[in-house]
């Protein structure tokens, strides 16, 4: 008769000498004594990725509102780009006639009359302000809505007037 009280051959402690169940006096499948030369090395964890350590960084909950005040400005900042670039102002192109220094108010109205507004490259009135920067650069042209050849055309009938060392172009905004 069985007797269920008794341990089976897998509950029993192994004995030293028990081929079936290899003790630390054994030999190993290399055909060596576990104890003579060989060492058993320890089970190593691999180190976790610089992804993973920031993640673990970053959900600690000392960090969390930190991390949610962070999170909130990324993506208004997000937000903020998507709508500049999409439903924000187109930026405005302008050009700037720059004179020479020896230039005389009669030569900056000659250019002025004779290069007036084509196409879409637009000639700006004569600021009045009386400021340095204006009396520097008094012919101005916007150019956001003006074509290659526009543009050209009006480079063409600045270029070589008396009195002009060249033209500049600028945009402002985006």
């Amino acid at each position: 008769m069985l007797d269920l009280g008794a341990p089976t051959a897998l509950q029993r402690a192994p004995s030293p000498g028990d081929p079936a169940r290899p003790g630390p006096l054994s030999d190993t499948a290399a055909g060596q004594p576990a104890g003579a030369g060989a060492r058993a090395t320890p089970p190593t964890r691999s180190k976790p990725s610089p992804l993973a350590e920031a993640a673990r960084y970053l959900r600690d909950p000392r960090r969390r509102v930190p991390v949610v005040f962070g999170l909130i400005c990324l993506v208004g900042i997000l937000v903020f780009g998507v709508y500049a670039v999409l439903e924000g102002p187109p930026p405005r192109v302008e050009a700037v006639v720059v004179f020479t220094a020896q230039a005389t108010e009669a030569q900056k109205d000659a250019v002025r009359a004779a290069c007036p507004t084509v196409g879409g490259a637009v000639q700006e009135p004569p600021d009045r302000n009386d400021l340095a920067i204006t009396r520097v650069y008094p012919l101005r042209y916007n150019l956001t809505d003006a074509s290659t050849g526009d543009r050209a055309k009006v480079f063409a009938c600045v270029q070589g007037r008396p009195g002009v060392e060249g033209i500049t172009t600028q945009t402002q905004g985006q």
